[in-house]
């Protein structure tokens, strides 16, 4: 009896419940619905198993979940009652689809009010509207053509989508809306009912096709794909507390199109940290972490979620306040960070980067690197999550130009200087570090750069260093590498100069290549790219190379001792062209020379102060020779030495920490006593440097204090010379003498600065 009862309840329950058993979804099309009350709709549900095979006899149940607002019967007509949303669900064996209902008012009847009961169907229905005309957009005249939208359909198996129709007319225009009729020319590979909804059966390509009562007809490729889908936003996903955003399902292989997410099931982990509705839609709850996971077309997939703490603000850098200057092909970089109430970082905040006009900047989230692409203006916006936290920079690209801090300099053998880049605009007004250059030099065996602007002399000549910026600017830097010590000498036959290294004084180079050129009294300017020299009683300067020479002065009169002013521009020299002695200065290049002394007596010897700002001289207004000083203008011209007696003050030099040395020179019991002393401006302090043992003509000091070249008089073969000796400050031995030939004359030395 217990076999044959089960026998009859398989054959009475039939087919149908053995296939409810093996029911893996339910797709419900379509996936949303908008009624007026009173209005109908049907609705299809489609069975399939794992393979995703429709499973065509199983018996399916309809539910509404308000029915209040809307009603299903069991052939899926669904009927809205009042207005409101309703969710109507279709259950095979333990699966269910679901689908979204929208009610709306009737047109001109008042909104009906949800009952306590059940409402009773309106007697008689109204009849039910063509359902072929929905979602046509509104148009006149008649239709020369039919358009499916999309034109292709990308389906994953057991999906369906609606597809549109639109009327045209002959000019692509809207025609008027057609009642049509849908069909699938391939009803294994999907399926399309009364509504345009499309339901993917099985793998491969078919096609769907719409047709007028006219006989116009369109068609559309319909594609089943088994492929995958993914989450739109790569994980974790941030969110602040109360906050709402929307996920989004798509297809990676079919370019990224978007699946219905009533369509899939949405649930999430921890409904106290997020919640998520079944259109895939956010809401944070409390900071914590929890997954969503996404569910249908038999696969699922999973994304983090993290709900950061609440961001009270952002900490910006650089400051907002300040246009951003950037030179084109160049970059600049920006921050920003999140702070919570109590102005802890909150890292898991997200942050958006918006520029303006991308034609002029693009912006790299990831580093914070903004690169400037052309000249123009644009802003810069960062937004923070909640009202109000955003900051924006408004940001200039210039077309700049590469300036360094030299474009000329001289260098002893083995000495180095490091020199920097800056970006200017138009005006010369400097926008900030120049950053990243390419340095190279055309002549390595003279000098060599590093990749920071370091430059090191290798050997005696000229180089050119190129600082070239990632836009294509270069600038240049001319190196001109040459002994530490110059004097005039009479060897080659004639006074010309030469150039030594203290550490080998006995190889003297010649710097000049014009070999007629008488030259003495040379000076180095003060970046050590130019030598001032005397030549025929005119004043001329070249490079420190010994080439490019220049006459500055050009008069009748004897012209000579030049020295550069602070900025190496102009060279101020003493002349007798007024009758007397007198201190020009002259811009190197300029035609005209502005005296500086205009005094009835001899002033001679100037040199320029480090600062610029100060002229020593030598004048002998008060009956014998002292130091003087005065501005650069001439002005302010006072008595700085006040030798009194035998005693005379010549020969001033200025140092490199703005101290003067000088020679003084005088009787004692009848006999010449010479020394080079060293004050200090401020004070007058007077410090000796050399001994009264050595008769000296003149001398010269290196710009650090450090080594003397003091000019001797000296008797040999029964003629007077003039010898040069190097004296190392404060070192007992004594001076050293610069070899030299039989009836040499050595004159007039001066140091590399």
């Amino acid at each position: 009896m217990r076999i044959y009862a089960t026998a009859v309840a398989f054959l009475l329950a039939g087919p149908a419940a053995v296939w409810a058993q093996n029911v893996a979804e339910v797709q419900v099309a379509p996936p949303s619905v908008t009624l007026r009350v009173g209005e109908r709709s049907g609705l299809s549900a489609t069975a399939f198993d794992r393979a995703g095979n429709v499973i065509p006899t199983v018996r399916v149940l309809w539910s509404s979940n308000n029915i209040q607002v809307a009603r299903v019967d069991n052939n899926g007509t669904v009927t809205g009652v009042a207005t409101g949303v309703a969710i109507i669900e279709a259950r095979a064996g333990s699966r269910t689809g679901t689908t979204a209902v929208q009610v709306v008012p009737a047109p001109g009847a008042p909104t009906p009010t949800p009952a306590a009961a059940p409402a009773p169907l309106p007697a008689p229905a109204p009849p039910a509207p063509d359902v072929s005309l929905a979602g046509q957009p509104a148009g006149v005249g008649p239709a020369a053509a039919l358009r499916i939208e999309p034109p292709t359909i990308f389906l994953m198996p057991s999906e369906n989508l609606r597809a549109s129709l639109r009327a045209l007319k002959a000019d692509g225009s809207a025609a008027a809306p057609v009642a049509a009729t849908w069909k699938s020319l391939r009803a294994d590979i999907a399926s399309v009912d009364e509504h345009g909804v499309v339901v993917a059966l099985g793998l491969g390509q078919g096609t769907i096709q719409v047709s007028s009562a006219d006989g116009v007809t369109a068609t559309a490729p319909v594609v089943v794909q088994q492929t995958d889908f993914a989450f739109q936003d790569a994980g974790p996903v941030a969110i602040g507390p109360a906050e709402i955003d929307t996920l989004h399902i798509v297809v990676p292989t079919q370019a990224n199109r978007l699946v219905s997410p009533l369509t899939l099931q949405w649930t999430s982990t921890d409904t106290t940290v997020v919640r998520v509705s079944l259109t895939g839609v956010l809401t944070a709850v409390a900071p914590g972490r929890a997954s969503v996971s996404v569910t249908g077309l038999l696969q699922s997939k999973s994304l983090d979620i993290v709900v950061h703490r609440p961001v009270d603000l952002l900490a910006v850098r650089p400051h907002w306040e300040e246009e951003v200057v950037v030179p084109v092909q160049t970059t600049a970089k920006f921050e920003a960070q999140a702070l919570g109430p109590d102005k802890a970082p909150v890292p898991e905040a997200p942050l958006r980067w918006i520029v303006g006009d991308t034609s002029v900047a693009s912006f790299d989230p990831a580093s914070g690197i903004l690169t400037a692409k052309r000249d123009g203006k644009t802003q810069l916006v960062v937004r923070g999550p909640g009202q109000g936290l955003a900051v924006t920079w408004n940001v200039r690209a210039v077309a700049a130009t590469v300036k360094l801090s030299s474009s000329r300099v001289g260098l002893t053998i083995g000495r180095h200087t490091t020199v920097k880049g800056t970006y200017t605009d138009s005006a010369g007004t400097v926008l900030g570090p120049a950053a990243p250059l390419t340095w190279t030099s055309d002549n390595p065996q003279v000098a060599t750069v590093t990749d920071d602007g370091t430059v090191t002399a290798v050997a005696y000549g000229h180089a050119q260093v190129t600082a070239a910026a990632p836009s294509g600017k270069r600038a240049t830097l001319d190196v001109f590498v040459q002994g530490e010590l110059l004097l005039a000498s009479s060897r080659s036959g004639k006074l010309q100069l030469y150039a030594a290294e203290r550490t080998n004084l006995a190889e003297m180079r010649r710097l000049m290549e014009d070999t007629t050129m008488t030259a003495g009294e040379p000076a180095v300017s003060p970046d050590g790219s130019r030598i001032a020299f005397t030549s025929a009683s005119e004043v001329y300067v070249m490079d420190a190379d010994g080439k490019n020479p220049i006459r500055v002065s050009n008069s009748t009169s004897v012209d000579g001792h030049p020295q550069f002013t602070a900025d190496g521009n102009s060279v101020v020299y003493q002349s007798d062209r007024a009758g007397h002695a007198q201190i020009f200065v002259q811009p190197i290049g300029g035609p005209t020379a502005t005296p500086l002394t205009q005094e009835p007596t001899t002033n001679t010897l100037p040199t320029v102060s480090p600062d610029g700002a100060t002229i020593a001289f030598v004048s002998t207004r008060d009956g014998q020779a002292n130091v003087w000083l005065m501005g650069l203008d001439g002005s302010n011209q006072r008595a700085f030495t006040k030798s009194v007696g035998t005693y005379t003050s010549t020969s001033p030099h200025f140092l490199r920490d703005g101290s003067l040395v000088y020679l003084l020179e005088g009787k004692d019991n009848g006999r010449t006593v010479t020394q080079v002393v060293r004050a200090d401006l401020p004070t007058g302090h007077v410090t000796t440097l050399t001994g009264g043992d050595l008769l000296l003509a003149d001398f010269s000091i290196a710009p650090a204090g450090d080594v003397l070249a003091l000019v001797v008089p000296v008797q040999s073969g029964g003629k007077s010379l003039f010898r040069v000796y190097l004296q190392v400050v404060g070192n007992p031995s004594g001076p050293v003498p610069v070899p030299a030939g039989p009836g040499e004359q050595m004159l007039t030395p001066a140091f590399m600065p």
